[in-house]
C-alpha cells in the first residue's frame, strides 16, 4: 500500500507541474505587452511627478532671486545718487583749492588753502549691493533666469563696474600721489588738527604757515588736483549712466515678469 500511495502521489504531483507549465506557456504576447505597459506607465509618471516638481522648485528660485534682484537695483540707485553727489561736492571743492593755489595772495587765505587741501585726500567708493548676483554665479542660479531679454540685461548692467572699478583704481593712484606732494607743503600737525572725532574735515581758525609756499610747488600740486578731478568726472559720467541703466533695468523686469 506504501508503493503503490507513493506513486499516485508523484503521479498528482508531475500532473500539476504539468498543469502549471501549461498555464505559463498559455500566456500570450498581449499579456506581456500589457505588463510592459502598466510598468512603463508607472515609472514614466513617477518621472513626470518629480520633473514637475523640480520644475516648481526651480520656477520659485527664479522669482526669488528677480524679487531680491529689484531690491538690490533699488538700493543701487539711491548708492548711486549719493555717490554722484559727494563726486559733484568734491569738484566744487577742487576747483576752489586750484584757484587759491594759482592765486597771488596765498598768505592771506592759508586757513583756506589748508582746509580744501585736506579735503581733497578725501574720496569716495562706489559700493553696489551685489549679494544677489554673486550669489546666483556661485551657486549656478544664473540658469534659472530662463528670460533671454532680462538675462542679457542683467549681465550688461553689472558688467559697468568693471569700467568703474577701473577708474577708482585711477582716482586711488592719483590720489596717493597728490599725498606723498602735499606732506611737503601742509605742516602734518596742522592737518592732524583739523579733523574732527566724528571724522569731518575743518576750517582753521588762523592762517597757518606752510611748509613750502614756492610757486613751482604750488602749481604742481594744483595740476595733481586737476588730474583728480578729470577722473571724478568720469566716474560722475560712468554712474550716471549706470544708475539710468539700473532704472531701465527694473523696469525690464517688471515687465518680462508681469511685476507691478
Amino acid at each position: 500500500m506504501n508503493i503503490t500511495s507513493n506513486r499516485s502521489e508523484t503521479l498528482n504531483t508531475s500532473m500539476e507541474v504539468h498543469h502549471h507549465s501549461n498555464q505559463h506557456e498559455n500566456k500570450n504576447w498581449k499579456h506581456y505587452f500589457w505588463e510592459f505597459l502598466m510598468l512603463f506607465l508607472a515609472v514614466f509618471s513617477g518621472f513626470m511627478a518629480e520633473y514637475q516638481l523640480e520644475h516648481k522648485i526651480e520656477k520659485d528660485r527664479e522669482s526669488q532671486y528677480i524679487n531680491s534682484l529689484l531690491a538690490d537695483l533699488n538700493e543701487d540707485t539711491i548708492v548711486l545718487t549719493e555717490t554722484i553727489t559727494e563726486y559733484n561736492g568734491h569738484l566744487k571743492k577742487n576747483d576752489t583749492l586750484i584757484n587759491i593755489l594759482t592765486g597771488t595772495e596765498i598768505k592771506n587765505h592759508t586757513n583756506d588753502l589748508y582746509y580744501f587741501a585736506r579735503s581733497a585726500s578725501r574720496s569716495v567708493q562706489l559700493a553696489l549691493h551685489d549679494f544677489t548676483i554673486k550669489q546666483m554665479k556661485s551657486s549656478g542660479g544664473f540658469r534659472l533666469i530662463r528670460n533671454q531679454n532680462a538675462s542679457k540685461a542683467i549681465i550688461e548692467y553689472y558688467n559697468r563696474m568693471i569700467f568703474i572699478d577701473y577708474l577708482q583704481g585711477i582716482e586711488l593712484y592719483e590720489t596717493n600721489e597728490y599725498r606723498k606732494m602735499a606732506i611737503n607743503v601742509f605742516h602734518p600737525a596742522v592737518f592732524h588738527d583739523m579733523i574732527s572725532p566724528d571724522d569731518i574735515v575743518l576750517r582753521p581758525e588762523n592762517n597757518p604757515a606752510l611748509l613750502d609756499n614756492e610757486p613751482k610747488t604750488l602749481l604742481q600740486i594744483a595740476g595733481m588736483i586737476s588730474y583728480i578731478s578729470n577722473t571724478k568726472l568720469g566716474l560722475i559720467k560712468a554712474e550716471l549712466e549706470m544708475k539710468e541703466a539700473a532704472i531701465k533695468l527694473i523696469a525690464l523686469i517688471k515687465k518680462e515678469y508681469q511685476l507691478n
